[in-house]
C-alpha cells in the first residue's frame, strides 16, 4: 500500500516560545517545536522532568542514547521521553529528517504517563494522523498571540489521544492467544532455522499444512507484514551481525544468509536500513 503524500514543510524550522512562564494557565503547551535534519540533536541539558520530548523520526536512521542506553531509531518511529535527563540523537545514515515538540503543561505527566513506554519507543504506522498532526505544528501562525496558544493546546491534545491509541492497541494485542501455540510459529519457527535455503512459500505453507492463500492472509493478519517482506527483514537482521563482526565479502555475506543475488540483497537491506550495506559496515 502506499503511502499518502504528506504536504511536508518547506523550510526547516526550529520555534522556541518566546514566554513559556505565561502559559502555565494551559493544560498543554508548546514550549518547542522543530523540523530539522541536524547530524547531533541533545535536550535535557536545562529542562525538568515537567518538560515532555516527543520526537518523530521521519526520514533516516538515527543513534537514541538516554542513560547508558542507545538504540538504533527506524523512520516512523517516535521517541517520548521527559527531558530531565540529557537526550543524545546521532545521525548514522547519510541524512536524518525528524520532527519534535516539548510540551508541558498541568496535564502533562497525566498523559506522558499513560502513553510512555519501559524503551521509550513507539513504533507508528505513517497512515495515521500523527504525521500529520506534527507538521500541523509548522502550519500554525506563530504571530497570532492567544489563538496560537490555544490552537497548540488543542492539537497536542490531540496527538496526545493518538499516540495513546498506539499504546492502547499494543496492550490489547499482548492479550491475545500467544503467537507460540499457533500455526504462525511454527512457521516463523520454521523460516529461523531454514533462512539460508532456498526457502520459498510454498515450501513454508507444505511445513505447517496450509493453503498458500490462508497462510499469507493469517500470517499478515498476526505479523503486521507479508511472509516474503518477513523472510527478507529476517535474513537482513541476520546480515547486520555478519557486516558488524566478520570480514566477509557483501557477496559472501548476501549468499550465508539466503539471498539468491548480492542485488537483490542490497536492494531489501536499503528497503529496510535506508542505507547500503557497505554504509552500515562503515558507520557500525
Amino acid at each position: 500500500m502506499l503511502i499518502p503524500k504528506q504536504d511536508m514543510p518547506e523550510n526547516y524550522i526550529h520555534y522556541i516560545n518566546p514566554s513559556p512562564n505565561t502559559l502555565e494557565k494551559y493544560p498543554l503547551y508548546l514550549k518547542e517545536y522543530g523540523f530539522g535534519n541536524d547530524k547531533k540533536l541533545s535536550f535535557g541539558l536545562d529542562r525538568s522532568y515537567s518538560d515532555i520530548l516527543i520526537l518523530y523520526s521521519y526520514s533516516g536512521v538515527t543513534r537514541f542514547s538516554k542513560h547508558t542506553s542507545t538504540k538504533f531509531i527506524q523512520p516512523h518511529h517516535i521517541i517520548i521521553s521527559a527531558c530531565n535527563t540529557p537526550l543524545y540523537f546521532s545521525r548514522s545514515s547519510a541524512a536524518w529528517e525528524y520532527f519534535y515538540i516539548i510540551v508541558s503543561g498541568s496535564y502533562t505527566k497525566l498523559f506522558y504517563n499513560l502513553i510512555r513506554t519501559k524503551n521509550n519507543v513507539l513504533t507508528i504506522n505513517p497512515l495515521t494522523n500523527i504525521l500529520s498532526n506534527f507538521i500541523e505544528f509548522a502550519n500554525m501562525d506563530i504571530n497570532a498571540g492567544e489563538k496560537f496558544n490555544m490552537d497548540a493546546c488543542l492539537l497536542i491534545h490531540m496527538l496526545f489521544h493518538e499516540l495513546y491509541e498506539v499504546t492502547f492497541d499494543v496492550a490489547k494485542a499482548k492479550t491475545y492467544t500467544p503467537v507460540q501455540e499457533t500455526d504462525i510459529n511454527n512457521a516463523l519457527k520454521y523460516i529461523a532455522a531454514n533462512y539460508k535455503h532456498d526457502l520459498t512459500i510454498d515450501k513454508i505453507c507444505q511445513e505447517v499444512n496450509l493453503s498458500k492463500y490462508y497462510f499469507c492472509k493469517i500470517f499478515t493478519a498476526h505479523i503486521g507484514i507479508p511472509v516474503h517482506k518477513y523472510l527478507n527483514e529476517y535474513r537482513v537482521n541476520k546480515s547486520k551481525e555478519l557486516l558488524t563482526y566478520s570480514k566477509l565479502s557483501i557477496n559472501a555475506i548476501s549468499s550465508e544468509v539466503g539471498f539468491n543475488n548480492s542485488l537483490t540483497y542490497i536492494r531489501c537491506f536499503k528497503d529496510s536500513m535506508h542505507m547500503t550495506p557497505t554504509e552500515y559496515r562503515n558507520n557500525f
